[in-house]
């Protein structure tokens, strides 16, 4: 964990729609984390400039104006900041990233995103996710080092980044060999939970080829019957194409939700407890079978476009439940 200044300082630019419009309202149609009277408070202590100069709330704002905001005793929650370097090269890296740890900034995160800690991890201020992966899986990440690289190479990322491999535990008996997945997905207006993916005709196109990797017994931590064991299954999962949650929703929809997933195993019901303000417990991880989701973006095939050939990256830095989970498991796999 990584411990994060006290005092911090958040820079925008004044959009167009609120050219000559007072500061005061632009930050609050913006910025709805604090009231109106947030606001006022903090412009009157002097706590936000406005192109290098104290602002107050008579202040008017214009286009491309610099904003910064001064936030004192500033706190986030704590997130995983250790990674690997996988790779590196002048212009990319391949690093590995831990679970629990946002790509981008969130509404509570800004100082421990990943972005922000492998720029400061490597020395580079510029480093560029070149994809994402959401905050609760782990794994294998490309980056660029410089702005210019990101901008050259992101419209056409399938040319450099050539394949990317997934492992997931889920409960259960997986179907042998291949199952390939073509569920369309999108979110669902009705849905009480409106960022979950479902399977819907006209949805997004989306492609998963899963494979069955191993089957095996643990027993598992909410077992009704103490001592009786409980089947799972180690599949390997590759994107061909790139939607939000592709590979947690596609599990869910095939009836095999990864393990630990809050939002799409149990009705999602972990997740709304979190969405509520509410932790989890210990006996909340028991019925999840753990800690953080077990899915891991282990492998990765790169063709930078210096490179003769393909070279393929591999990480196995799993959260501690799934490496626990996996003991003995993984040399089994052929």
């Amino acid at each position: 964990m990584s411990n994060v200044p006290s005092d911090m300082f958040f820079e925008s630019v004044v959009r167009p729609e609120q050219n000559n419009r007072l500061l005061l309202d632009s930050l609050c149609e913006r910025f709805t984390y604090h009231s109106r009277e947030d606001w006022v408070d903090r412009l009157t202590r002097g706590l936000v400039t406005l192109n290098g100069e104290v602002a107050n709330v008579g202040s008017v704002a214009h286009t491309d104006d610099r904003v910064v905001y001064h936030v004192e005793n500033y706190t986030e929650p704590e997130v995983p900041t250790d990674f690997k370097v996988v790779f590196e090269d002048e212009e990319f890296l391949v690093v590995a990233k831990p679970a629990g740890t946002p790509v981008h900034h969130t509404g509570h995160i800004f100082y421990n995103t990943f972005t922000a800690i492998v720029r400061r991890g490597t020395d580079c201020e510029t480093a560029t996710p070149m994809h994402r992966l959401d905050r609760d899986t782990g794994g294998l990440m490309l980056f660029a080092k410089y702005v210019e690289s990101a901008a050259r190479f992101q419209k056409n990322l399938d040319r450099i980044l050539l394949r990317k491999f997934y492992l997931a535990v889920v409960e259960g008996v997986f179907p042998e060999g291949e199952t390939r997945c073509d569920f369309p997905l999108r979110e669902l207006p009705d849905d009480p939970i409106r960022l979950r993916m479902h399977r819907v005709e006209g949805g997004k196109e989306c492609h998963t080829v899963f494979k069955h990797l191993a089957t095996f017994e643990r027993e598992f931590p909410a077992q009704l019957e103490p001592g009786a064991n409980h089947k799972f299954s180690l599949v390997e999962a590759e994107l061909l194409t790139g939607r939000k949650h592709q590979i947690r929703a596609h599990l869910a929809e095939l009836g095999f939700p990864i393990v630990g997933d809050r939002l799409y195993s149990h009705g999602g019901e972990f997740y709304q407890k979190m969405a509520r303000g509410g932790g989890l417990d210990e006996a909340d991880f028991a019925v999840l079978g753990a800690h953080s989701q077990m899915l891991y973006a282990y492998k990765a095939e790169v063709q930078l476009p210096y490179w003769n050939a393909p070279r393929t990256f591999e990480n196995y830095d799993f959260p501690d439940d799934m490496k626990s989970l996996l003991t003995g498991v993984l040399e089994t796999v052929g």
